[in-house]
């Protein structure tokens, strides 16, 4: 179990750290049109993803974490059950569900990017599993990704 008011929120842009969850969906409400494809999460997610499962060691699943800074966790028909953090790996526990933070905050491809920067404001996440109607991890986007976007839109 997490307590999500412990997890730091990481180092945003100075200007959106004090942004509440409605600062910054009306900020977006305006700005992002949802038929443009880059201005949705499927124009900036990874889709090359690597996955855990909540059985897999945490020895096993630590070499992962050379490349990428956070695993999605998917049981044995590849639903999002959870994500696991670089940060996680200092827990105790010697299996990937005895660390993994569960449930993971998830989103669907065709949301936009600004309803993406809302969530992981609001919840204090840094990635986000994308996920289609069956819960299955299609892909994943990151703080960076997002703030990326945004920050071209606004050119």
């Amino acid at each position: 179990q997490i307590d999500e008011d412990v997890i730091p929120s990481g180092e945003w842009p100075a200007n959106w750290s004090l942004a509440s969850y409605e600062d910054v969906g009306e900020y977006y409400a305006g700005q992002v049109l949802k038929e443009q494809e880059q201005n949705n999460v499927s124009g900036v997610m990874t889709t090359n993803i690597l996955t855990a499962e909540p059985t897999s060691s945490v020895e096993s699943v630590r070499k992962l974490f050379d490349h990428v800074s956070g695993v999605p966790v998917v049981d044995s028909e590849g639903t999002c059950v959870g994500i696991i953090s670089k940060k996680d790996l200092d827990k105790k526990g010697s299996t990937v569900s005895q660390i993994m933070s569960a449930p993971a905050r998830t989103i669907k491809k065709n949301n936009s990017v600004g309803e993406a920067a809302a969530i992981m404001l609001k919840y204090k996440v840094n990635r986000l599993p994308v996920v289609n109607k069956g819960g299955e991890v299609i892909g994943i986007v990151s703080r960076t990704d997002i703030f990326t976007a945004l920050e071209s839109m606004e050119e």
